[in-house]
């Protein structure tokens, strides 16, 4: 069988394994790795210095050594850089290269195989529901460890311990594939939409199974006592301890490092499944959010093949019923509603107007043209210069109107008023609305008062005084109004 030459060439990702360096190149590889099981894919300098600072090695590693390591673990395609503008708060900043950065896959699965190196122990499949199942089972049977035996409490533990690290890597290596640049030219291919219904079905039902299977594991795991815990987990030790070791492992403190590591896996099983901020709770959002972006990618796709699909068919329905239209007046209002405006928008200017009465309606305002600009920062105006026109004639004559129609509301409102009283139940004649609204406005006003007392817009002086909680009809030339029965008493003489 003959060997092809690519294939033989060097692989760059694993030489900080073997290089001068190599702790602080592991130590750093090892940090995202951590990381990224925790759903953290992106860290940034500040991140990867506070996280090697929890070990005492690193409590003296500064960040004048970061940066050359990370650059090398760069040049060596096991980080890829993501520049983060959001962070630059200025421009020198920008220019400083502020990076966030992200394993890689190839440095993903070569830290992978150390892991698997060290514990000797690494298998993949898809997301199932089955790890939740025996898991659940198993938590079942811890309840009753005490009537087996300790080679049968060793068995359980380790089968625990295998469906738990089964569920953990089946959905990290799973959902990592919708991760980073190879994941994207997926989802952007045509081949991606036939994919697409079977894939979110098979997302949906692990959330399903993941929703209902890890309530149930946290009820199971919060209902355990404390002391249920410890004899559960002295058992567990107990176990350990009948399985012959070689004398080169028993360490002074392998006895000490053995129970911390089976209370370890028990606080991980917690952590998994208990809490708000629960890793379950993080891996079922991060599958809705691939959901998310499942579909809008589909979305992006069938819109983008629907970009190019004639519209004959729609221009051969409107010949259709343009044809069946029995008349041009039929045909004229059928154009109007498919070549017209869809929409009526109504705008509001600063424009003269020809009165200033507040209680003119708006359907009694004559319309006002505008121009529109368009909306281009090198648009500019065109100025016409010209004086100032004189229109002090036009004042005039506009000041007379206004004062002659005041002058004549003003005559039909006294009339209203007898023997200093305005008696709305005594009035007998339709008013007009532009009476009506005035006389309303005086009660308004006394209403507002504390004093129930306000004055005219001639200066007049009147209180609102009631009769009792009746009601009173207002014949008006538009309809007739119930209002309260009330009397506005002038003071002084009324037509002054």
């Amino acid at each position: 069988m003959a060997l092809q030459a690519d294939l033989l060439e060097s692989i760059p990702q694993t030489k900080y394994l073997s290089v001068e360096s190599y702790l602080s190149y592991r130590a750093i590889m090892r940090t995202f790795y951590l990381e990224y099981q925790k759903m953290h894919y992106q860290l940034d300098k500040d991140t990867i210095l506070a996280l090697l600072h929890q070990d005492p090695v690193f409590a003296a590693y500064t960040a004048e050594n970061l940066v050359p390591d990370l650059d090398m673990l760069v040049k060596w395609k096991n980080l890829t850089p993501i520049q983060d503008p959001h962070k630059a708060y200025t421009i020198a900043d920008f220019k400083n290269r502020q990076f966030q950065y992200m394993m890689t896959e190839e440095a993903l699965e070569i830290e992978r195989m150390t892991v698997t190196l060290e514990n000797l122990s690494t298998k993949t499949t898809g997301l199932s529901a089955s790890a939740f199942r025996r898991i659940q089972k198993a938590l079942h049977r811890a309840e009753h460890l005490e009537e087996m035996s300790l080679k049968e409490v060793g068995e359980w533990w380790e089968e625990l311990q295998e469906d738990f690290r089964r569920l953990r890597q089946n959905h990290q290596d799973y959902l990592r594939e919708f991760y980073g640049t190879n994941a994207e030219k997926q989802m952007k291919s045509a081949e991606f939409i036939a994919y697409k219904q079977h894939l979110i079905h098979y997302l949906e039902e692990f959330v399903q199974d993941l929703q209902n299977s890890s309530a149930q594991i946290g009820a199971q795991l919060e209902a355990f006592t404390d002391e249920q815990v410890e004899r559960i987990l002295t058992l567990v030790h107990q176990s350990a301890l009948e399985i012959p070791r070689p004398v080169s492992e028993q360490t002074p403190l392998w006895q000490e490092e053995l129970r911390q590591k089976e209370k370890g896996v028990w606080e991980s099983l917690l952590v998994w499944f208990t809490g708000k901020d629960s890793t379950a709770r993080q891996v079922m959002d991060v599958t809705n959010e691939v959901i998310r972006r499942v579909v809008q990618n589909a979305a992006i796709l069938v819109q983008m093949q629907n970009m190019g699909v004639s519209n004959k068919a729609e221009l051969r329905h409107l010949m259709t019923l343009f044809a069946d239209v029995p008349s041009v007046e039929d045909a004229h209002r059928l154009s109007a509603l498919v070549f017209g405006a869809q929409q009526a928008r109504h705008f509001t200017v600063n424009a003269e107007r020809e009165t200033d009465r507040i209680d003119l309606s708006t359907y009694e305002e004559q319309p006002v043209e505008y121009a529109l600009q368009p909306r281009t920062r090198t648009y500019k105006p065109r100025m016409d210069r010209s004086g100032f026109a004189d229109k002090s004639a036009e004042k005039a004559a506009q000041r007379k109107k206004i004062l002659e129609e005041e002058t004549k509301l003003r005559q039909k409102i006294m009339q209203y008023i007898q023997d200093g009283k305005l008696d709305f139940a005594a009035i007998s004649e339709p008013v007009p609305p532009e009476v009506r609204r005035v006389l309303l406005s005086w009660v308004a006003m006394a209403n507002l008062a504390p004093d129930g007392k306000s004055h005219t817009q001639y200066g007049q002086r009147f209180s609102l005084q009631r009769r009792g909680n009746g009601t009173c009809s207002l014949i008006c030339t538009d309809g007739t109004l119930t209002m309260p029965d009330c009397v506005l008493v002038f003071e002084g003489n009324a037509y002054e």
